[in-house]
């Protein structure tokens, strides 16, 4: 029997400002791709569904996301932020990751823009600095970039939060790191340092992967940066036991729907109910080749790995990968 798939809510995704560059260990695996589909009408769709979310199904998420890049034109951040709200939040800081370069003059009107709009600050996500970073995110002069942006807005009174990505080769960086975002102008709303997860292109680096001998040997400096909600890094010989617990419990979903020119006629004239309901059957059927999780522990798991891991989905999402080798079993839907 597979595994039980239950969904907690829907995630709408709109590949709406596609990147300038590729990073590597990248979780989307391709993304230049881009939708013609007006904003607009994204935008409707989402504000539809959380009509219906608040009316009838207050027990269910309503996510989005709008990428893969934040290189958005003023209507859309506008737009962003009005779906934030739906959510009982504010879209307040601006991705880094993905932006297309710009210079001089064209670079301080682009930020003036978005503070004028109500943009407290910028995300960056960084692994390692200089060439190091610059590698992992595919652009020569990425790194330079990414802190000029944080130099010049933290001059202009706006806030940063920062992702660092913990690897074997950006480990010896990270004090040099460090140093480099302590000096920069501006407040430090958030700074977090994490592996990265198993998911996209990310997944071929296993090699790069924090070992329990490198987790337990980090110095306070990186130890006090690990995220609340994933800061339990542990080992795959460690998620077993963990992850065996639930075995027989279903798989909690947040059901991702991409949303484009080919489908959002239909999403548009159907009823939110058959949608879900739509969406729900299609997460199950693509696990009906995939076992029960103890099956696909005792299959592929391996309790001599010590590669360090942020959550068993992980872990989960490995044996997957080595079960879709081995049968030929699609990928389910993640």
């Amino acid at each position: 029997m597979p595994r039980e798939i239950l969904g907690k809510g829907l995630r709408f995704s709109l590949r709406h400002a596609p990147c300038a560059h590729i990073c590597r260990y990248c979780l989307i695996s391709e993304s230049r791709k881009k939708s013609a589909l007006p904003f607009s009408r994204f935008e409707a769709l989402v504000h539809r569904f959380h009509d219906w979310r608040q009316a009838e199904r207050p027990d269910l998420e309503i996510g989005v996301f709008v990428g893969p890049s934040f290189d958005y034109d003023m209507e859309t951040l506008r737009g962003v932020g009005r779906l934030r709200e739906r959510r009982g939040g504010k879209f307040r800081f601006v991705n880094l990751g993905g932006l297309r370069i710009r210079r001089d003059d064209e670079l301080v009107d682009w930020i003036e823009e978005r503070r004028a709009l109500g943009i407290v600050g910028f995300h960056t996500s960084l692994a390692g600095c200089g060439e190091v970073h610059d590698r992992w995110n595919g652009r020569a002069g990425d790194f330079d970039y990414q802190t000029e942006i944080l130099r010049l807005a933290g001059e202009r009174g706006m806030a940063r939060q920062e992702k660092l990505f913990l690897t074997k080769n950006t480990l010896p960086l990270f004090d040099r790191l460090l140093d480099i975002l302590d000096a920069l102008p501006g407040e430090l709303h958030g700074r977090s340092a994490s592996p990265f997860f198993y998911a996209g292109l990310a997944s071929r680096y296993e090699d790069e992967r924090l070992t329990e001998d490198d987790r337990d040997a980090l110095p306070e400096r990186i130890n006090e940066l690990r995220p609340g909600k994933f800061g339990n890094w542990l080992s795959e010989r460690e998620w077993i036991p963990v992850m065996l617990e639930s075995a027989d419990k279903p798989r909690r979903l947040q059901l991702k729907l991409d949303v484009d020119e080919t489908n959002i006629d239909y999403l548009e004239r159907a009823s939110c109910e058959e949608i879900f309901a739509t969406r729900a059957r299609e997460y199950q059927e693509s696990y009906r080749d995939v076992p029960p999780l103890d099956e696909l522990c005792a299959r592929y798991g391996d309790p001599a790995n010590r590669r360090v891991y942020q959550m068993s989905r992980d872990v989960e999402g490995r044996w997957l990968d080595m079960l879709h080798r081995e049968t030929g079993a699609a990928k389910p839907i993640d």
